[in-house]
Parts: C-alpha cells; structure tokens; sequence
C-alpha cells in the first residue's frame, strides 16, 4: 500500500521511515532491469525431451532463433535476472533483507523436501513464501542453484522481475502449444503413399535378336514374355530361335 507523502510509515519489524523514502522503496522493488541486467535462460520446450545438443547456429535446438551456445534440449530462451542481479536489488531496496529455511537438518543445513527448498523472505519487514530447486544440477552446484532459485521465486513475490517472467512464460506457453499442434498434426496426416514405379518397357524384338544363338538366354526371354502377355506370334518366333540353336541328337552310323 503507497503511503501518503506526510506519513511516517512503520515496518511491521519496528522500522520507521518516511512516506516518501518507503514509496521509493516500493516503486524500486518492480522496477523494470536494465539490458545489460537481463540473461537468457533455456527453457525446453517438451518437459520429456532428452535429445540434446549444442545450441548453435542451424541445430535444432534452439526454439526462438536465439542461439546461446548452452548443451540442452530444443528450448525457448526466456529474459531473466540471475540472482545476482536479484540480491543487488533487494540490497538497494532494504539492506536489511534475509532469508530463512523452514526447517534446519540435523547438521544445520536448510533441509530439502518435496525436491527443493521452502524458504521464507523478508523484506521491508513483510514476509513471504518462496521455494527453490536444484534443476538438473547435482552435488554442491545443486545447494548454491537450490538457494538462487529461491532468491529468484520469492523476491518475484514482492513484484521483482515479474514483468519478465510473464512475459517469457507467455511466450514459452505459446511457441509450446504451435509446437504441440504442429506434431499432433503430423501424426494425424496419413503416411503420403510412394508413386508405383512402372517397369521399364522391353523391346522384345530386340532382345529376340540379342538372344538368338543362347539357348539359355532365349528360355529367360521366353519365361518373361510369357508373364508379360507376349501374343502367340512373338511366342513361336522365340520357340524357333530355341530349336534352331538345340543340337539334334542321332545315331551316328559309319558309312
């Protein structure tokens, strides 16, 4: 709530400030970053997608055109401020901020569940609900992403960033519904049918006369042209040609 400019606003951890100083404080918290404030995060466009690859010029990785260079599955590239960039606004906003797990592990660690972190925030003495988790990373990368995903998700609750994420999950949102629809298109359109190649034409009285003389080579143009539908006349030339070049066996007799 924007308080009036004659007000001295109370935080509802004791602090007091002035109206003006709180109201700029406020406005800071949804303050649009700048450009060079603003990354680019993969995001996939299919949640079971595991073909993977370098996103690069002419790969198919890349679902917006945006190239980053990143190993990961065809994704749309979102704006977002890294938590970096997060924290230096929260700092600027009140540099009193923190955060706190829900719970502590028995070695005094922020203890996981439900595949991440619940955490609460903090600021200008107002607390909220976040929760944060590891993505894909593992080990001690996996903690350090748990703990920025966090900063990120809860400071989006006091108005940080929120702008962007709304409009790259708008974004992501559509380019995966085209996508969707392309693939349910493509499964729905019937297999497109190869033309039946026509056998090559035979010029069979040439193959009659490259024949002659080859009993072997006459009985094949013979089956052939009998499976072709050869007329009757064309069938007696070929069974002329085999008798012709058939010995004729006899009894050889002395004179």
């Amino acid at each position: 709530m924007v308080a009036k400019e004659s007000d001295l606003v109370q935080l509802p951890d004791g602090r007091q400030m002035p109206a003006a100083e709180y109201n700029e404080r406020l406005a800071l918290l949804s303050k649009p970053f700048t450009s060079d404030e603003i990354e680019k995060l993969p995001k996939q466009v299919r949640k079971n997608d595991d073909d993977r690859g370098k996103c690069e010029q002419g790969s198919r990785y890349s679902a917006d055109g945006f190239y980053c260079g990143g190993w990961h599955a065809r994704s749309m590239h979102l704006d977002y401020v890294g938590h970096a960039g997060i924290t230096d606004r929260l700092n600027a906003v009140d540099p009193l901020w923190h955060w706190e797990p829900f719970a502590l592990s028995t070695a005094g660690t922020p203890l996981l569940s439900d595949g991440g972190m619940w955490a609460r925030m903090t600021v200008l003495g107002v607390t909220r609900i976040g929760f944060g988790d590891p993505g894909r990373n593992s080990g001690p990368n996996a903690i350090k992403e748990t703990i920025g995903d966090f900063i990120r998700n809860a400071a989006m609750r006091f108005g940080v960033g929120t702008y962007l994420w709304s409009k790259s999950e708008a974004a992501a949102a559509k380019k995966i519904a085209e996508e969707d629809h392309d693939v349910e298109l493509t499964q729905q359109r019937p297999p497109q049918q190869q033309p039946q190649q026509q056998p090559p034409s035979v010029d069979w009285q040439q193959s009659l006369i490259d024949a002659r003389g080859d009993a072997d080579r006459l009985a094949a143009l013979r089956a052939m042209a009998g499976r072709a539908g050869a007329p009757p006349h064309y069938m007696a030339a070929v069974d002329a040609a085999i008798q012709e070049c058939t010995p004729i066996e006899g009894t050889v007799t002395n004179a």
